[in-house]
């Protein structure tokens, strides 16, 4: 009897031990060094007030930006004003203009 509770618990002992070595921590140690933190850079703009009949190309317009393209620059500009996804621009309206692309989030 006393060999059949010390197999047991020798066994248990492999067994916890077999499956931390697996998914435990001590891989997790060996693999994880020092991370850099992401970091994720504003997307830098300028606010401009709309007269009435702007539209989102006309500020793109007087506002622009070659280093970005217009769809690049149309998901900035939803990013920065989620409250106009879904109506126009009227007059007397502060909105947010993307200026580049350089703030975008460089995290994998």
């Amino acid at each position: 009897m006393r060999t059949l509770i010390v197999a047991v618990i020798l066994f248990l002992a492999f067994h916890i031990i077999r499956i931390d070595l697996g998914n435990g921590t001590i891989p997790l140690a060996s693999f994880f060094g020092n991370e850099v933190p992401c970091i994720e850079e504003p997307i830098k703009s300028i606010h401009v007030t709309t007269i009435q009949g702007d539209t989102i190309e006309a500020l793109f317009s007087m506002y622009p930006d070659p280093e970005s393209t217009f769809v690049e620059r149309l998901s900035d500009f939803y990013t920065l004003n989620p409250h106009l996804r879904n109506q126009e621009l009227v007059g007397g309206l502060s909105v947010k203009l993307p200026l580049s692309g350089i703030g975008q989030n460089n995290c994998n």
